[in-house]
């Protein structure tokens, strides 16, 4: 029995193109992690290495959630859909594919398992800003953007919209649904075979995004954001805000504010492994932009759904205390930039085997 071009390129990955598709995103991250190494020994700070904590919660929590999710996805589908005469049958031969499919689950492994190693020294960076940087651009931001803002504060304005407890409930539930959505939409684009473009364009585009934005723009200026303003010594403005949210928390739960304890008692230890704070730019709002773009790239619906998700990330990031409005807005210049610049970066992908099957075919 002779097999088909697909069946072949399943069974017999292309090493040279998986070098070549992932030599410059590995490359970047290898960098990142030197200098976060480097920046270690320069100031004396340890490096307080999370792999091993990331890649437990990762493989221990996370992953299995993603399947879960995935294969109930699957099962729907196939009832409303195919409806094929032995469910299960179907079922196991489509996860069978998934798994036998060395294209899909090396270089799946391989982006998930540098991303890991990326968001490690991402950390130690954010941690070290403080030590480096101290907070001095938030009255300049406060003040920008009650000049941007027609003379008030952003906040002020969101009032009508969102100045109810149920309003910041939910706001703030679509707040914290960002961290899943971001690392379920990182595991589907590292899994994915159809287009190795727009697949490196997203991961480039996320490591650019996530470097220059949330390590050496938020190092060169510190800020701490408007939660922190008045614990900081910069005055009273936010005052009315942190009152009306705990206001709300009374009637109806606002759970930003125990993080943001957590994070300020980390600060006041100087506890590096509390998280760190940075606000200016945004990357709630930078990520959440480059999962709009991603969307487009798939499907119209799938940009405008998440597109819609982007807007309400940037409500609530000025709403719940976390982000002066400037800092929403750099960061989805910043991430529309670094969308561009991956996707010059990504134009001459070689394409991978399921792919050249399909041109062998046409």
């Amino acid at each position: 029995m002779t097999m088909t071009a697909s069946e072949t390129g399943r069974r017999n990955p292309d090493l040279q193109g998986f070098m070549k598709r992932h030599g410059l995103f590995a490359g970047l991250i290898g960098v990142h992690s030197l200098a976060a190494m480097t920046t270690a020994r320069f100031l004396g700070l340890a490096y307080d290495n999370t792999l091993m904590q990331s890649l437990a919660t990762l493989f221990g929590v996370m992953i299995p959630l993603f399947l879960m999710i995935l294969c109930v996805r699957t099962l729907l589908l196939m009832a409303v859909f195919e409806r094929p005469a032995r469910p299960l049958d179907a079922f196991v031969g489509k996860i069978r594919g998934v798994l036998v499919d060395p294209e899909r689950m090396i270089g799946g492994a391989f982006a998930l398992f540098c991303l890991v190693v990326f968001f490690d020294s991402f950390t130690y960076f954010k941690t070290v800003i403080p030590h480096v940087q101290p907070f001095d651009w938030d009255v300049a931001f406060a003040e920008f953007d009650r000049l941007l803002h027609f003379g008030y504060h952003p906040y002020e304005l969101l009032k009508p919209l969102l100045g109810t407890p149920e309003m910041t409930t939910f706001i703030n539930g679509v707040y914290h649904f960002w961290l899943f959505l971001t690392y379920f939409v990182l595991f589907l684009v590292c899994f994915s075979v159809t287009d190795q473009r727009r697949r490196m364009t997203f991961l480039l585009a996320f490591v650019l995004t996530w470097a220059i934005g949330g390590n050496l723009l938020a190092m060169a200026f510190s800020s701490a954001g408007p939660v922190y303003y008045q614990g900081l010594g910069f005055g009273e403005t936010f005052v009315p805000l942190m009152d009306m949210l705990n206001r709300f928390n009374e009637v109806s739960p606002v759970w930003a504010l125990n993080v943001q304890d957590l994070l300020w008692e980390g600060y006041l230890r100087d506890d590096r492994l509390a998280g760190g704070i940075s606000a200016m730019p945004s990357m709630h709002l930078a990520s959440s932009t480059l999962l709009a773009l991603c969307g487009f790239a798939y499907a119209r619906w799938a940009g405008l759904l998440l597109s819609l998700f982007t807007f309400l990330i940037l409500l609530g990031s000025v709403h719940l205390g976390w982000h002066y409005a400037v800092d929403g807005y750099a960061g989805i210049i910043l991430a529309i930039l670094c969308w561009k610049l991956a996707a010059r970066l990504s134009r001459h992908q070689p394409a991978n085997a399921q792919e050249k099957a399909v041109e062998t075919t046409l």
